[in-house]
């Protein structure tokens, strides 16, 4: 994958997870930060492998590891690709998706979960209460 696909399957994940939260969850944005982050559909970071990846992680990582955004982001945190490397190819994978939450706007995807489930119960009211 390239790494604007790792940001898109990144946003796409962060939206399964912001869906399943309820509404008072949805207000508190460093909850939602947070369950983002150890959510391992989203990031992999607490069991090493992000289970949402589809296909061989060798595979998806071949594209991201040359990309210069990618490589931007991952020597702005001071990271060392000789150590991520030598954990192999699901440690890429989770570094890839970690740093993909940079280029996420997480109050963007929040509010559009909560306008969707606003406009979700205003199709489910009768007609006559819409009106």
């Amino acid at each position: 994958m390239t790494y604007e696909q790792y940001i898109n399957e990144t946003e796409r994940n962060c939206m399964t997870v912001l869906s399943e939260l309820n509404a008072g969850q949805l207000l508190d944005f460093e909850y939602c930060r947070k369950v983002l982050w150890q959510d391992d559909r989203v990031t992999g970071v607490m069991n090493g492998a992000c289970e949402s990846v589809k296909g061989s992680v060798a595979d998806n990582i071949k594209d991201v590891l040359f990309d210069e955004r990618f490589l931007r982001d991952f020597n702005e945190r001071g990271m060392d690709m000789q150590t991520i490397m030598a954990s192999g190819p699901d440690a890429i994978d989770v570094v890839a998706r970690c740093l993909a939450l940079k280029h996420i706007s997480l109050t963007e995807l929040i509010e559009y979960e909560k306008s969707r489930r606003r406009e979700r119960d205003r199709q489910s009211q009768p007609a006559a209460v819409r009106a």
